[in-house]
């Protein structure tokens, strides 16, 4: 059933156009990654605080989440390639004030997404043993790593939608209604945890009933936005199976699905190197990637308020805004790292040692992290440049620097060399040189921004 247009959406489409348009860059960037910063912290804290209420049954239980770690990745994945997808889309056709298409291409992601989701929730339940065990479960955290993953799994299809809905009310320049149904979803999954593991004491399957329930809410909370009147891009239920444009959102979607699809294989790899070491091992280096991803998780949310910018930008031919919104981004990102980095580095030990007694590899493992940060910066900001301006190709290459072309050899390598130690550095290794390889290409587009604006009439 068509909603029809009311002279109040048709009023907020005109703000909004006018936002993305004429506000100065930095204060447009920075106010739309406010709420993107914090969606994204709200996000990680659903793993964090697992590995926290957790921590009191045992080195295994934390392994456990570690390992699931990857089939969370794998869910992100999937959401990801339809929700960036379709939000790049949805910026550029908002940019050629295409307002029909966006509400197509919504629909066509969400539908995509769930079905997606649906089908890895089936795979999950039949074969969950066997794929735990390729994880790189022990034998001590085997059924441990069962009993928290059924409950993720299960949650795979809404997840998958909420990623979609909130990347689509993101494109739209509304980022603050995706962000109520975030925050709401990770209060209610911290709450839950608390209640029914510590209180309770229901043990790890309660850790994942409470990541189940907090993404139902945000789900519901964020469609209620996409189906109200004061949406600008709003879902029409008659569209959800048309699935018009699906090809393109794949394509251009298909970044953040290696990027997170490569962080699943980089997930398991790690975990089988760590099997040799023990749980202890694992349960190390799954603290310290856990801090790493607190900071990452600011560093995306920074960049997934920048998108939207860059791509309605590009979209509008204005490209000053493009190189401002780009160079802005690229310069402070490096600058925030360089200083969390330097504060990780000080406190590592302090941070691991709220999570177990035992974190010596922890701590070494997190100051490695420090140092790489500003080169994360660098290869992050540069994949997001061009999955905003719709180059999958150059997009996906960026994308698969830093947990395939680089991390993949590492971690074969580095644990032969050096043991516990090897693996413990790996990431910010492959960190390092990915930062190095994407640097290249912002030089590159510094010389692209010279000709496009001598070629064209530029605001």
């Amino acid at each position: 059933m068509e909603i029809p247009d009311s002279v109040y959406t048709q009023k907020k489409a005109q703000e909004n156009q006018s936002k993305m348009a004429e506000t100065p860059v930095p204060s447009l960037i920075l106010s739309l990654s406010v709420s993107t910063v914090i969606t994204m912290l709200v996000a990680t804290t659903y793993n964090i605080v697992a590995t926290y209420f957790v921590a009191d049954l045992g080195e295994s239980a934390v392994a456990a989440v570690g390992l699931m770690f990857s089939v969370m990745a794998l869910i992100q994945a999937v959401g990801y390639t339809w929700g960036m997808g379709a939000g790049s889309e949805i910026a550029r056709l908002l940019g050629q004030q295409n307002k029909r298409a966006a509400e197509q291409t919504l629909a066509t992601a969400l539908a995509g997404g769930v079905v997606s989701g649906v089908v890895l929730a089936v795979i999950f339940g039949i074969f969950r043993s066997e794929i735990v065990s390729l994880l790189g479960a022990t034998d001590t955290s085997q059924e441990l790593a069962e009993q928290y993953g059924i409950y993720i799994m299960m949650g795979a299809p809404v997840m998958c939608g909420a990623y979609v809905l909130n990347n689509a009310l993101r494109a739209e320049g509304q980022p603050y209604l995706a962000l109520m149904g975030i925050v709401a979803g990770g209060v209610t999954n911290a709450v839950l945890d608390y209640v029914l593991i510590k209180v309770l004491g229901f043990g790890i399957g309660a850790a994942g009933i409470a990541t189940f329930a907090g993404q139902a809410v945000s789900l519901v909370i964020m469609y209620a936005c996409v189906r109200a009147r004061f949406s600008m891009v709003r879902l029409h239920i008659g569209y959800l199976w048309k699935f018009k444009g699906v090809v393109q959102v794949i394509r251009i979607g298909m970044p953040s699905f290696l990027r997170q699809g490569l962080m699943c294989v980089a997930a398991v790899l790690l975990s089988r190197s760590c099997r040799r070491y023990g749980d202890t091992a694992l349960a190390n280096i799954t603290v310290a990637n856990k801090i790493f991803a607190v900071v990452f998780a600011v560093l995306v949310g920074y960049g997934q308020g920048f998108a939207p910018v860059c791509g309605f930008a590009y979209g509008a031919k204005t490209y000053r805004r493009v190189k401002r919104s780009l160079n802005f981004t690229m310069a402070t990102s490096v600058v925030f790292m360089v200083m969390v980095g330097g504060m990780s580095y000080l406190w590592a030990d302090r941070l691991c040692g709220v999570f177990m007694e035992d974190a010596g590899l922890a701590a070494f493992s997190l100051r490695a992290h420090a140092v790489s940060m500003p080169f994360s910066a660098v290869c992050l900001v540069m994949g997001m440049y061009y999955q905003a301006l719709g180059a999958y190709g150059k997009a996906t290459l960026i994308s698969a620097l830093r947990q395939g072309v680089f991390f993949i050899p590492l971690i074969w390598l580095l644990p032969v060399w050096y043991g516990e130690h090897g693996v413990a550095v790996v990431q910010a290794a492959a960190d390092m040189l990915s930062g190095i390889t994407a640097l290249v290409f912002w030089f590159i587009c510094q010389r692209t921004f010279r000709t496009q604006m001598k070629n064209s009439q530029c605001r």
